[in-house]
């Protein structure tokens, strides 16, 4: 049968790792083993369902509003924000664009305010999660995080009140068939999963979270913020 769900080609190599940040070895087990093992994982469960054809995005969106799909959520959520998190990075270094700045800026008060409060959410996270810089449909910027395997776009229902930052995982299986959840675009991704930092930092994740930056894809980030200011990002 058919392989609908394939592991998405990285813009770079993973023999030399990416930079300072991480080693080739961690991005080996990142890429051609979780990401592998996540994938063979979807199609297993999307096999012979209304799934099986659907983008990932769809997968993840479809299964959030379903309780009985949780191992589907889980492992198609994963699985995306691994993608996520590795397109977000770049072995060339990229200089940070100047109309990214201050458009960050101009929402945290500053580009290093920014980062503070960013940093301070990944730290914060107790146990494997995602912090994320997301914009939504008005182009309001926000970090939030997202524990084990939650997305973004699927993290927030749309008729409760949030903050957003500190969004549970179980608030996503208590929201189950309703319809929508608050239109959020993820914008950059960091994974604070302990397999990702554990092999290069040990407990160090604050030296993990500050060498990100240096490794960051800023045209990448531009690309995001742009068709967010459009609509909605496609993701699927």
């Amino acid at each position: 049968n058919a392989r609908y769900h394939q592991a998405a080609f990285l813009p770079y190599s993973c023999e030399n790792g990416v930079g300072s940040f991480m080693s080739a070895p961690s991005l080996d087990f990142l890429y051609n083993m979780r990401q592998v093992e996540l994938i063979n994982n979807v199609n297993r469960l999307t096999e012979g369902s209304v799934h099986e054809a659907n983008s990932l995005y769809r997968v993840i969106f479809d299964a959030a509003q379903d309780t009985t799909q949780t191992a589907l959520l889980n492992n198609a959520s994963q699985a995306w924000n691994i993608d996520f998190f590795l397109q977000t990075l770049t072995v060339d270094p990229v200089s940070l664009r100047e109309d990214v700045r201050r458009q960050i800026a101009e929402q945290f008060v500053s580009f290093d305010r920014f980062k503070a409060t960013f940093a301070q959410s990944a730290l914060s996270i107790f146990g494997n999660g995602w912090t994320w810089l997301v914009m939504n449909e008005t182009g309001q910027l926000s970090v939030m995080n997202t524990y084990n395997a939650g997305c973004p776009f699927t993290a927030v229902p749309s008729k409760e009140s949030n903050t957003m930052r500190g969004t549970s995982y179980s608030a996503i299986q208590r929201s189950a068939g309703r319809r929508p959840f608050i239109r959020l675009s993820p914008i950059i991704g960091l994974s604070m999963w302990q397999e990702s930092y554990l092999p290069d930092y040990g407990l160090d994740r604050e030296t993990y979270v500050s060498r990100f930056w240096d490794v960051v894809n800023w045209n990448v980030v531009h690309e995001r913020m742009l068709s967010s200011r459009s609509g909605l990002r496609t993701t699927e």
